[in-house]
Parts: structure tokens; sequence; C-alpha cells
């Protein structure tokens, strides 16, 4: 890998970095889902610092060319922030549904009292 194309990647994931803590700070982002955004970042620098290392795991997947373990790596991040999203949207409903279920007997016994 170049140090012109290295030197991008840093700068490409610093300004990733910069753009997540901004949405942290105007609470845009909940800190605890930024942590995922920010593990992706410090995997990503972890690559554009040390290439021999996505080398060396290239060669070992059996992967011909390092690029193309870029983007499995990248695939793989995402879907782990898919999944974790997933999770997170399914316990949000089940969270929804019990207060929709609770507003509708408190306002069931509300009208009763009323009557």
């Amino acid at each position: 890998m170049s140090l012109a194309l290295r030197i991008s990647l840093i700068a490409g994931v610093l300004i990733y970095t910069v753009v997540i803590l901004v949405f942290l700070r105007k609470k845009t982002l909940n800190l605890k889902y930024t942590l995922l955004w920010l593990f992706s970042a410090v995997v990503l620098f972890l690559m554009a610092l040390f290439p021999q290392v996505l080398e060396s795991v290239t060669r070992l997947l059996g992967i011909e060319y390092v690029v193309n373990a870029v983007f499995l790596m990248a695939i793989f991040l995402i879907l782990l922030i898919l999944i974790s999203l997933t999770a997170i949207v399914s316990k949000q409903h089940k969270q929804i549904k019990e207060l929709i279920q609770t507003i509708a007997l408190l306002k069931k016994e509300i009208d009763e009292k009323k009557n």
C-alpha cells in the first residue's frame, strides 16, 4: 500500500471519527450506539496504519487481492452494525408495544371511573 493511500485513508478515518463525535455532541447519536461506529473507525484506522497485517490476513484466508479483503471486512463491519441496530429496533418495538398497551389500559380505567 502506497504512502499516499495510507495518508488519505488515515485522513478519511479521522474525518469519519470527527463526524461521529459531532453527532454525539449534538445528541443526534446516543453514546451506546456511537461505540459501534467508533469501533469501526478504530478497525479502519488500524488497517490503514498496519497494512501488512491486512496482507497477512488476506493470504491466510486465501483471498487473492488485498482490496477484496478490505471489501470483505467492510461488509462484515456493516453486517455487525446492522445486526446490532436490528436488535435495538426490536427491543424498542417491544417497549413501544408495552407502552401502548399500558396507555390503553389506563385510558379504559379513567373512562370507567368517569362513568
